[in-house]
């Protein structure tokens, strides 16, 4: 396999992950607590609904093959970030970047549908307070995994910068995302929407480096 395919497939393999990531979040949400306010009414009938639970058992495996893609991805961004900067370590960051959030989604939304799941077994006892305590506990570490697209964010527009390959007003977009991301559990969710689109960005560019590759 070629520079240019390899791109080209790391590329349709970060588009494949952002799809995969949104319809897994969606599904999962179908049973999750996100929102301490919500009644223990909502709560046990999300936990004793089958076609929820189905729903998010679907959910957490098309996450884990959205992580996967993601990292794929990843790699291919990296080789990109190489090309740019000449070798510099700085691009090295971008897999274990991905790495750190993807494996806190995956525990996160892991605490926040592991009530319903449990609430398949007649054994067990919902208990609203510990639902919410859960839901919530995973809403924290999963934002907080959006530390690691932070990372992603930063040493590519770092390196980006340097190689003068974005125009100055995508910089600044770029490192607004960066901050977003940090904030994680504060920016109200709107660092995952900034994370995505930033992320769709990446792709089309991963897109034409492979172009490039396939001309030079």
């Amino acid at each position: 396999m070629n520079e240019s395919q390899a791109l080209q497939r790391a590329a349709w393999a970060g588009a494949a992950s952002i799809v995969l990531l949104v319809a897994a979040v969606a599904l999962c949400y179908l049973v999750g607590v996100d929102d301490a306010s919500m009644s223990d009414t909502d709560i046990l009938k999300r936990l004793n609904d089958d076609g929820r639970q189905a729903a998010a058992g679907i959910g957490v495996p098309v996450l884990a093959a959205g992580v996967a893609l993601l990292l794929w991805f990843a790699t291919g961004l990296r080789r990109v970030l190489d090309r740019l900067s000449g070798g510099d370590p700085l691009a090295h960051a971008i897999v274990p970047a991905a790495a750190l959030l993807g494996g806190l989604m995956i525990t996160g939304v892991s605490l926040d549908v592991g009530s319903a799941f449990a609430a398949w077994s007649d054994e067990f006892t919902p208990d609203p307070n510990t639902t919410r305590a859960l839901g919530m506990a995973g809403q924290v570490l999963a934002l907080t995994g959006l530390i690691g697209g932070g990372v992603i964010v930063a040493v590519t527009t770092r390196i980006a910068q340097q190689a003068r390959a974005l125009p100055r007003w995508a910089v600044w977009v770029s490192y607004a995302v960066v901050v977003l991301c940090l904030s994680g559990f504060w920016s109200g969710g709107m660092a995952s929407i900034a994370f995505a689109l930033w992320l769709i960005g990446a792709v089309v560019g991963v897109l034409r480096a492979s172009r490039e590759a396939l001309t030079t």
